[in-house]
């Protein structure tokens, strides 16, 4: 028994095995360190970064251990020299399964964070691997068709290194169909991605004339980012027909640069004429399950004229991608291209890198604002997060109580329109977590005879009369039960406000009516 357990653990082979394990269990873990927070809330502050690092010395160790084994040195046969291989097997072995089991426990919804992290991680991982292994492996390789092996595919890896550091290595192409937002200030932005870089574009005629319009500011094309904003005056695409393009950029220098392959889109046709009635979709907190809300909203049954995406559309917001996979690809494949959509932010779109960008991306000046649709107004109200800027998930980076005490100043400054029918989107029925600042905007709401509150965040179908403003809590991801999703179609008419709510396995939920206020 003792010699099996000296073979598992501490043979050439198996120092190797655990070598290998250990080093892809930090990249891992540090590409999984979202999830330190909750450890440290547990344990103390830091502790997760403490094993971290500790867990680099147990790598290295165990680098150490094996070059040791190769060159038969007989000092790695001592009882201490084992315990800490031992150990080190074991950091490496904890690495890799608390990796797992971060991923495992949010049900894979910070993938694409992971993916963000892991790629920023991996070149400075690859370097460090590689050198510890030319350096103390490779000279000690006895076998002649191993070692010519491993030149051969080194020199390969290198050489397509260089060759994608200097060109594309594939194809230009769109990853996200046209998704019109309406940017309550009188216009539209229209929003797309591609698979790289590069510029952006909108075609379309107007009064005859041909006009393109690009991704710019103050006269410079935006040409560093895969998703591309376009501001068209609303007049210009009411009714209209345009199409999207894309140049890529490869390189953008001071003096001249290097352009590579523009694409164009098929021609869109968008309608925003609204009647008296209109049948508005409203979705929320999908984090990153687009197909399960995309079933949910076909189990409605019903055309719809315009969207309201309702915020949290992922864990948070670390790259570019998250916003083009979980906004812009969603948000096509609910319009199409054709009708517009009003976008209100969830406490997850305020966390991640990318967070502090995303009205540019979607072309807003503000996350609150009015807009109407039809003879309807509509108020788009943003609750920022849910706890106080001082909890640690925000890792210090927020100062919402300020910009919601802000928010309610502007809602105060609102005036009543007459024979208003006014509706209001915000993601947290509370608005503000602050209870002066919620009970000040829900009084000016009820001064402004706002007739309905819609809103998500809880995860339930829920429509609540009891309060002086009626209020729906629109579903989203597993609201009618685990693994399900509930899409909700809000249909306005000049009598009352139906409301219908279904979920991705067919189940009508629920199905209201409510006047409106005079």
């Amino acid at each position: 028994m003792k010699g099996k357990i000296e073979t598992l653990l501490f043979s050439k082979k198996s120092i190797f095995v655990f070598t290998v394990l250990s080093a892809v269990g930090l990249l891992l873990s540090y590409s999984v360190r979202y999830g330190y927070v909750y450890v440290d809330n547990v344990i103390f502050e830091n502790a997760s970064l403490v094993f971290f690092i500790f867990s680099i010395f147990t790598t290295a160790y165990l680098f150490a251990m094996l070059y040791m084994k190769m060159k038969n040195q007989s000092c790695v046969n001592s009882k201490w020299m084992k315990f800490g291989a031992f150990l080190s097997e074991l950091c490496g072995i904890f690495l890799i399964v608390y990796s797992f089991v971060t991923v495992i426990v949010d049900r894979g919804m910070s993938l694409s964070t992971l993916e963000a992290l892991l790629a920023k991680a991996f070149p400075v991982w690859c370097a460090a691997v590689a050198g510890a292994f030319f350096i103390f492996i490779f000279p000690n390789l006895k076998n002649a068709k191993v070692r010519k092996a491993v030149s051969v595919v080194s020199v390969c890896a290198l050489v397509f290194v260089t060759y994608a550091s200097l060109f594309p290595v594939s194809p230009y192409s769109f990853t996200s169909g046209p998704v019109v937002f309406d940017d309550g200030k009188g216009a539209y932005s229209v929003v797309f991605s591609t698979n790289d870089k590069g510029t952006g574009y909108v075609d379309y005629i107007y009064n005859g004339k041909e006009i393109r319009a690009f991704d710019e500011k103050n006269g410079r094309k935006n040409g560093q980012s895969i998703i591309h904003t376009v501001k068209v005056p609303k007049e210009h695409l009411s009714g209209n027909t345009y199409k999207v393009g894309s140049t890529r950029v490869i390189d953008e220098l001071s003096y001249g640069g290097r352009l590579g392959k523009t694409i164009e889109s098929d021609v869109y046709a968008f309608n925003d004429a609204f009647g008296e009635n209109i049948n508005l979709l409203s979705v929320s907190d999908w984090h990153t399950f687009n197909k399960k809300a995309e079933t949910a909203v076909k189990a409605l049954q019903e055309d719809y004229q315009a969207v309201v995406l309702l915020g949290d559309c992922a864990p948070g917001l670390m790259s570019e991608r998250d916003i083009a996979e979980y906004i812009l690809a969603f948000g096509y494949s609910l319009t199409g291209g054709t009708i517009p959509v009003i976008y209100t932010r969830g406490n997850h779109e305020t966390r991640g890198s990318e967070a502090i960008r995303l009205s540019d991306y979607l072309g807003l000046d503000s996350f609150y604002f009015t807009t109407a649709l039809g003879p309807y107004d509509i108020i788009v109200l943003d609750s920022c997060e849910d706890k106080e800027d001082a909890h640690p998930e925000y890792g210090g980076m927020v100062d919402y109580k300020r910009y919601r005490t802000e928010m309610v100043d502007w809602l105060k400054d609102l005036q009543n329109h007459d024979d208003n029918r006014t509706v209001v989107f915000s993601h947290s029925r509370e608005i503000c977590i602050e209870e002066d600042l919620s009970e000040s905007a829900l009084n000016k709401l009820i001064s402004l005879n706002a007739s309905i509150l819609i809103s998500g965040h809880e995860h339930i179908c829920e429509f609540d009369r009891s309060g002086n403003i009626p209020t729906l809590v629109d579903g989203g991801l597993d609201a009618n039960g685990t693994n399900t999703y509930v899409a909700s179609l809000i249909k306005l008419s000049p009598d009352h406000i139906e409301i219908i709510c279904a979920d991705n396995e067919g189940n009508n939920v629920a199905h209201e009516s409510t006047e409106w206020k005079n």
